[in-house]
């Protein structure tokens, strides 16, 4: 309902002049308000964005051309290079000489494997031993039965 008059705030002053807002007439904005009312605001906008079709078919249809771009990308990467894909080698010229890779940091787990698989081995040694001495192997070794 729209009767011609200006419109008028809660003072019941002209709407938009100075005097018209309370938070003018009281000093200094109380900055945690205003901090809750800017992140209730956005609250507000993400929620009705989170539920809005058209919103979310835009980021699912922006999501797949990134992943397409990404794609390409990949794909036109160059594969096989000496320097990794750096710079394509020019004619006549080899690639340069690389350093070997340094070996890795010895780790004392490494030492402990190698000491359990010699236990393991020796073990297995003494096994077969015990096997080949035991009666019940000696019989059954060439034969009959």
């Amino acid at each position: 309902m729209h009767d011609g008059a200006a419109p008028r705030d809660r003072a019941g002053g002209p709407a938009g002049s100075p005097g018209s807002d309370p938070s003018h007439a009281a000093g200094p904005p109380d900055l945690q308000q205003v901090a809750r009312d800017w992140i209730t605001l956005w609250q507000s906008e993400l929620t009705a964005a989170a539920t809005d079709r058209e919103v979310q078919e835009t980021w699912q249809t922006l999501a797949a051309l990134w992943a397409g771009i990404a794609g390409a990308m990949i794909q036109a990467m160059p594969r096989g290079l000496p320097d990794g894909g750096r710079s394509p080698p020019t004619p006549g010229t080899a690639a340069p000489a690389r350093a070997a890779p340094a070996d890795a940091a010895p780790d004392a787990r490494d030492a402990e494997i190698d000491r359990l698989a010699r236990r393991l081995a020796d073990l297995e040694r003494r096994l077969a031993d015990v096997e080949r001495a035991s009666p019940e192997h000696r019989g059954n070794d060439g034969g009959g039965g």
